[in-house]
């Protein structure tokens, strides 16, 4: 069981990082703009005491908040790499196929 734990967890953040790369060449083949985690980073902080901001440009901007939604941007990641693992079946572990890691990645 712990082995299927980590094979989503790695699923998890091999995806994040693959789709991290994916918006690296964006940015220097097309000149799209960098992600920028660091409003994630701000509304993961001030979870605490609210849920919905009408902008969260106007919340108390935290030191840390790029950093902070880096990570959750790969604990989401994560979650969706057990969810896939969770929907699929664990026998999708030994013989993956597209399909199921496709349309879990368009939800």
């Amino acid at each position: 069981m712990l082995d299927v734990i980590w094979r989503s967890v790695a699923i998890g953040i091999g995806a994040t990082a693959l789709m991290d790369v994916w918006a690296i060449f964006l940015h220097k083949a097309f000149a799209q703009p960098r992600p920028n985690w660091g409003p994630v980073g701000r509304w993961v902080w001030h979870l605490r005491s609210k849920i919905f901001h009408d902008d969260i440009g106007d919340a108390v901007p935290y030191r840390h908040e790029a950093a902070l939604g880096w990570a959750f941007h790969y604990f989401v990641g994560i979650v969706y790499g057990i969810i896939l693992v969770v929907l699929a079946g664990t026998a999708w572990l030994t013989q993956p196929t597209f399909l199921p890691a496709f349309i879990l990645g368009i939800v």
